[in-house]
């Protein structure tokens, strides 16, 4: 009788570990199906051939000077480098970004699907920005904690939403952002693919912009900040701050 009974528990046990474990998979496997349908993760090959396509035409439109800070002699040359430092995402990677697209979406979303390519350091000093509708990060950025990344990833999604959006025009004239001039009619200017095509000046008349400091920059950061760099930076981080805040403010009293 006592050994039916152990064996009774031991099936009782054994059930409940099967229920739970099936629970836990469910779950796990319905955020990834959600996630999936608002996320996309590019594989080294599309990552190569949209580099390689240059659809927008950022890496032809760099300047000599913009070549130089990159250490390449033409845009050719960069567009190889960056080839080789396309990678493919780990499951570690996507499972992580998954976790922080789904709160940065949570907190601002750009009404597009994000998609997302890994690239090395070498391409834009593996600096995260965006092309068209894509979101570039490197292995160092989706390193840091959490929080860094969730405000990056939220940062990067306003810039995709400047682009496609007609909106941001209301922002532009509600915060008395006025166009200057084209970008390129500054030499120095430092290429920026977050960016439109023009140089602003704020509420004061300031023209807003980054040159670099000499014509044999050291590198893309090598730079005058002179006032803010754009509007769209602005717009950019002071939203992707905000997060900051409405975190603490939420679990304030907690």
């Amino acid at each position: 009788m006592k050994s039916n009974r152990i064996i009774w528990i031991g099936g009782i046990i054994f059930f409940l570990l099967f229920c739970i474990i099936s629970v836990i998979f469910i779950s796990n496997e319905s955020f990834i199906n959600k996630t999936n349908r608002t996320i996309k993760f590019l594989n080294k090959t599309e990552t190569q051939e949209f580099i390689y396509a240059d659809p927008d035409d950022y890496i032809k439109s760099l300047s000599t000077y913009d070549l130089y800070a990159r250490k390449v002699l033409n845009s050719n040359e960069y567009i190889s480098k960056i080839l080789e430092g396309c990678l493919d995402f780990t499951e570690n990677q996507m499972k992580k970004l998954r976790k922080c697209s789904l709160i940065a979406k949570n907190f601002f979303n750009n009404g597009y699907m994000w998609k997302f390519s890994l690239i090395d350091n070498v391409y834009e000093e593996g600096f995260p920005h965006t092309r068209t509708d894509i979101i570039f990060l490197s292995p160092n950025v989706i390193n840091n904690d959490d929080d860094a990344l969730i405000k990056i990833l939220i940062h990067e999604s306003i810039h995709i939403y400047q682009r496609y959006n007609k909106n941001i025009n209301n922002y532009l004239i509600d915060n008395n952002y006025t166009i200057s001039r084209r970008r390129d009619s500054e030499p120095l200017i430092r290429a920026n693919p977050d960016l439109d095509e023009y140089i602003y000046r704020d509420k004061n008349g300031e023209e807003m912009l980054y040159i670099y400091k000499s014509t044999t920059p050291a590198g893309i950061n090598d730079i005058i900040s002179k006032n803010e760099e754009h509007p769209y930076e602005k717009m950019a981080y002071e939203l992707s701050a905000e997060y900051g805040k409405f975190k603490i403010s939420k679990y304030k009293y907690i």
